[in-house]
């Protein structure tokens, strides 16, 4: 994820809450921190390794 890129939608569910300005920065700003993307990359990185086993190749069909 580059750190320029913006997320063209985003789903929060919130039980029927409207967000404040506020909590939307702030929801905003967590989607942009580095937790964020180290689980995005993290994410990537195990969706590699299965894509890449043994396993999947003799489960694809």
């Amino acid at each position: 994820m580059n750190s320029n890129e913006e997320f063209e939608h985003i789903h929060i569910n919130t039980g029927g809450k409207q967000f404040s300005e506020e909590e939307l920065k702030e929801a905003q700003d967590f989607m942009k921190s580095d937790e964020v993307k180290k689980e995005i990359e993290k994410a990537k990185a195990q969706h590699k390794r299965v894509m890449e086993s043994k396993i999947t190749e003799r489960t694809k069909y």
